[in-house]
């Protein structure tokens, strides 16, 4: 969907009322609101997306690409579900960027535009300006414009629609990939996990929750992976049950084994593997391919690992270190 309305409903004009603005004390209406916090945001890049009308009107004008076919996705952030109340609004507003970005990864989009809905109990400025600040840093980070989206009153949460373009016919998608091939993962798994229970504990900055908090959408992976990748999924639910709605998808099995699975802890626990929140990509590919995703490797600074095999025997199966068969626990569950 490329249009994208902003529409604050009245009880704006009530919770605002004791805003002070540099011209006096007076609400803050809708337009005033979305002046002063969204008109802006990303608008460095609305020439170079092809962007003609944008937030401020009733709906978003874009004009896609020649030869492209749009990719889009939504993810919805729900407050003590998918990020702590305790966060900056600077962090749950990249965080929740990022988690939606990272859908298009997978497909091996490059992102162009992206817009947000969201609801509040009651609104903050200061609050606000933070929060918007964090839209800022991630529309310079991936140098997309926000391009619209949606305010009203209820339990806190955020939705982000992101959209993006890719040369027709080059999605990467679940469903195809083949018996005999490889299974690869970016990165490492469970760094987020680790993060977000330090966050609960000492809140202390640190690699790991930097992972948590500032997850990285694998953009320049999923494009340097078209021709490459047959399939690809973006892990968020957890690292097997993500291969295994590839699997489902493809109308393949896999085999995994748990001692190649990179994490950055000796640890290779189930909890661990299967907590989710990686953003990482994993993705199957053909055999003759694997020295090119060597070179992707070390072109990207990115580590690839090769994890598992597809097969003709339907479900995943994850060995140990002895090549015993083991459970697969369980992922993320969205009810």
């Amino acid at each position: 969907m490329l249009a994208a309305v902003w529409e604050l409903q009245a009880y704006l004009s009530l919770s605002l009322n004791n805003i002070n603005l540099s011209k006096g004390e007076y609400a803050l209406d809708e337009q005033l609101l979305i002046q002063k916090y969204f008109s802006n945001i990303g608008s460095a890049y609305l020439a170079e997306h092809n962007v003609n009308t944008s937030v401020g009107d009733d709906a978003s004008v874009v004009s896609p690409s020649n030869n492209k076919q749009l990719i889009n996705s939504i993810d919805t952030s729900i407050e003590n579900i998918h990020f702590l109340s305790s966060m900056s609004p600077q962090d749950i507003a990249y965080r929740s960027c990022a988690v939606a970005l990272s859908d298009l990864a997978a497909c091996g989009a490059k992102p162009s535009w992206y817009s947000i809905a969201f609801t509040f109990p009651q609104l903050d400025e200061d609050w606000l300006k933070n929060f918007s600040q964090g839209l800022q840093n991630f529309s310079d980070e991936f140098k997309i414009p926000l391009i619209g989206g949606d305010t009203t009153k209820g339990p806190f949460s955020i939705t982000v629609q992101v959209m993006g373009e890719v040369d027709k016919g080059k999605a990467i998608l679940r469903a195809n990939a083949k018996v005999d091939q490889l299974i690869f993962i970016s990165g490492t798994i469970g760094d987020a996990y680790l993060g977000l229970k330090e966050l609960k504990t000492t809140n202390k900055p640190s690699i790991n929750t930097s992972a948590y908090l500032h997850p990285k959408a694998q953009i320049d992976l999923g494009l340097e992976l078209i021709d490459i990748a047959s399939a690809a999924i973006d892990i968020s639910d957890g690292l097997l049950q993500d291969i295994d709605l590839i699997c489902q998808s493809s109308d393949v099995g896999a085999e995994i084994y748990l001692e190649q699975i990179p994490t950055s802890i000796e640890d290779k626990s189930l909890d661990l593997i299967n907590s989710g929140d990686d953003y990482q990509i994993c993705f199957t590919a053909s055999k003759d391919k694997h020295e090119k995703i060597k070179e992707i490797s070390k072109k990207l600074g990115i580590p690839i690992t090769l994890i598992g095999k597809t097969t003709y025997s339907k479900g995943l199966i994850l060995y140990d270190e002895s090549h015993n068969e083991m459970a697969l626990g369980a992922g993320y569950k969205h009810f």
